[in-house]
This record gives C-alpha cells, sequence and structure tokens, in this order.
C-alpha cells in the first residue's frame, strides 16, 4: 500500500511520476513477451503469431490484473505468451532454452542501450561545467565541477556530490543535476529515460529467478533438471512462493541488491570512459 500512501501524500508528483514511467514500462513489459513470442515461432511454435502476439503493441499483450496492479501499486505483469512446445523443431530442450531466456535477454539489450543514452546525456552536461579550484568553491555558486577531500565532486548552489556517486546512481540525480542545469523539460524525458532503464533490469534480473513459472526456472530445467515441461504443479507451487518472498521483502532485497550492482558496474564504466575522453 504504499504507492497509495504515497499518492495521498502528494498526489500530483506521484501521478506526474507515474506518468513518465508508464511509457517505459509498457514497451519493456511488450517487448520482453514480443521477444519470447519471436524465438517461439523461430524454432517452429507459431501460436503466439496466430494469436497476435508477434507485437510490440502493449494492448495486445497487457494484463488486466496486472494492468490494475500498476495502476495501484505501481507495479504489474503483462499475459503470458503461450507456446506450446510440442510444435518445437529439433532439439526440444535446446529451442525451449531459447524462448525461454528471450525476453531476459531483450529487457537487458534495451537496459544497456537505454544506459548508454542516459549516461551520454550525464557526459554531455558534465562536459559542459566549468572546473574550479577547492579554494574558489568555496565563495562560487551555481553549477560546477571542483575536488571536495580529495575527490572529484559536483556543486549545485549549496549541495554537492561526489562524481562517483552520481554514476552510480544516475538514474535518481535528474531532480538534483539535470533540472537546476537545462529546466523542466529535459528533466521530464531524463526521468522518462530513467524509469526506462530502471524497468528493463527489474524485468532482467526478476526473471532470471530460478522459480517457475519465471524463465530462469525453465533455463534451469532445461539445462539441469530436466523435468517434465507440462507438469503444472510446478508452477503453482512457484506462485506461492514468489507470493512469500514478495511479502516478506527477500525479493525486493535480492532485487535492491542486484540493481545496485549492475548500476555501480554502469557508473564506474561510464567513469573511466569520461576520464578516457577528458570530460572528467
Amino acid at each position: 500500500m504504499g504507492f497509495i500512501s504515497e499518492f495521498l501524500a502528494d498526489p500530483r508528483n506521484v501521478l506526474i511520476a507515474f506518468l513518465l514511467a508508464l511509457p517505459g514500462r509498457l514497451f519493456a513489459i511488450s517487448a520482453h513477451e514480443y521477444a519470447h513470442a519471436r524465438a517461439a515461432d523461430k524454432v517452429g511454435d507459431p501460436t503466439a503469431r496466430y494469436l497476435g502476439r508477434l507485437t510490440l503493441n502493449p494492448l495486445k499483450h497487457l494484463d488486466p490484473v496486472g494492468t490494475l496492479m500498476m495502476l495501484l501499486v505501481g507495479f504489474g505483469w503483462a499475459r503470458p505468451v503461450p507456446v506450446n512446445p510440442r510444435n518445437f523443431k529439433g532439439d526440444f530442450r535446446k529451442a525451449d532454452l531459447k524462448v525461454s531466456v528471450a525476453g531476459v535477454w531483450m529487457n537487458f539489450r534495451l537496459f544497456l542501450a537505454g544506459a548508454v543514452a542516459l549516461y551520454a546525456i550525464v557526459g554531455v552536461a558534465l562536459a559542459g561545467l566549468q572546473t574550479v579550484s577547492e579554494v574558489l568553491a568555496a565563495f562560487k555558486s551555481g553549477i560546477f565541477l571542483t575536488t571536495i577531500d580529495g575527490a572529484k565532486a559536483l556543486v549545485v548552489n549549496d549541495s554537492y556530490v561526489r562524481v562517483r556517486d552520481l554514476l552510480t546512481y544516475v538514474p535518481y540525480f535528474g531532480e538534483f543535476f539535470i533540472r537546476p542545469l537545462w529546466g523542466d523539460v529535459p528533466y521530464y524525458l531524463f526521468q522518462m529515460l530513467s524509469y526506462f532503464v530502471q524497468v528493463n533490469i527489474v524485468l532482467a534480473i526478476f526473471n532470471l529467478f530460478p522459480i517457475p513459472p519465471l524463465d530462469g526456472y525453465h533455463a534451469l530445467n532445461d539445462l539441469v533438471l530436466k523435468r517434465d515441461l507440462f507438469d503444472q504443479r510446478a508452477p503453482m507451487i512457484g506462485n506461492v512462493v514468489l507470493i512469500a518472498l514478495l511479502v516478506s521483502g527477500v525479493l525486493t532485497s535480492v532485487l535492491s541488491f542486484v540493481i545496485d550492482k549492475a548500476f555501480l558496474a554502469t557508473g564506474a564504466a561510464a567513469g573511466a570512459l569520461f576520464r578516457l575522453l577528458g570530460v572528467l
């Protein structure tokens, strides 16, 4: 109920954030399901194509309950693409593995593409800033780069953040950095891109959990377990496990940990590239 309480406390900003995140969420979910449908079609199962699911149109993929959950609590899900493994051609397990990892691979590629664009924007913004000495920084106002306690830092009026932290947590610094530098419209566009990057890495990592009916379980089953793909008991048990992990907070904690590490890696790579290019 956190989303609802936040909405009641600050409806305007919560609504703006939701609307900015919505396009990225819809596209990320649709791309995930489209990737499954395309992979299944390639390995011999045309079921999704016949049902009109081989498309990026979100209206073909949205689940009523998942959409309602997105509106009420800020996250949701799509209808799984129907796949009939009996239609697979060639190696049965290999075909199922390709279909299973297709959605995760799509979201991971979209995360990387979005992250490159996000860091490119930040790089352009940083490259346009003046760098001043630590002594002069004490008497200067505005937005500039300086050195504080031996570390490169971005100063915005009376506040500052280490550039390393900025790059590590770049999706969350639009309000601090982009808005005062370029204004509201660029800030909103930056936030849309930030939400897009975040939702794709969340979908990629979440679906890798080896719990039925998630993609990670299918991959584990194809590679190691070799269980019957038509056994319906596993997904039923898996849904109960997923609900328990979500309610207990374990799922959120694990996701947060992995996502933080992903942004730590991308931030370190961006920092190294910026130094190489002379931006920092």
